[in-house]
């Protein structure tokens, strides 16, 4: 199965709609004048991008993120609601100086990125309902504490030898002061 491309390189069955067949799309709606677009003429030489400037086809429609223009010659235009008018260098330039790019690049990375978000939001849900929590919980000691970690065990171990030679230190001197004594 082949694409069918319209104007401006717009794939028909991603960029156009099929319950709205006379909306073009919508990097390259400035191309067409009103009712100027129909889906079912994509491809062909009456897509009507253009179409009604001096030496204007559908090749010479070129997509952005403003809404496309037309290049004839050295010559650029915008349609208005039933005509198109010029743009002068400055217009254009402007069009891309507040980033207009054609590719919408970050747009179309952040609906990937939410899509794949959605599914593994999904079927963490669908095993949680099945009984099978994908989610690890934390292991916790009998003693209702958090798990030791390897610092908390050689604190608690040092302390713990610091007071058995505390208190063997007391018993000591306290043994010889008793036999001092006697």
């Amino acid at each position: 199965m082949t694409k069918v491309m319209c104007s401006g390189q717009q794939d028909r069955d991603t960029t156009t709609s099929e319950t709205h067949p006379y909306r073009p799309p919508s990097k390259t709606r400035n191309c067409y004048i009103k009712d100027g677009f129909d889906r079912s003429s994509c491809g062909t030489t009456n897509d009507g991008a253009c179409q009604e400037l001096d030496g204007g086809s559908s090749s010479a429609c070129f997509p952005d993120s403003q809404g496309g223009y037309c290049k004839v010659g050295n010559k650029y235009y915008v349609s208005t609601a039933s005509s198109f008018v010029r743009l002068s260098q400055s217009e254009l330039l402007s069009r891309y100086s507040d980033g207009g790019d054609t590719n919408e690049t970050n747009r179309e990375v952040n609906r990937a990125l939410n899509n794949q978000e959605r599914r593994f939001t999904n079927r963490i849900r669908e095993l949680q309902i099945m009984g099978q929590d994908p989610i690890p919980k934390r292991k916790k000691n009998t003693k209702g504490g958090e798990k030791d970690t390897e610092v908390h065990n050689y604190i608690t171990d040092l302390l713990f030898n610091i007071g058995i030679g505390i208190s063997l230190i007391c018993f000591l001197i306290s043994m010889c002061i008793i036999l001092i004594q006697k």
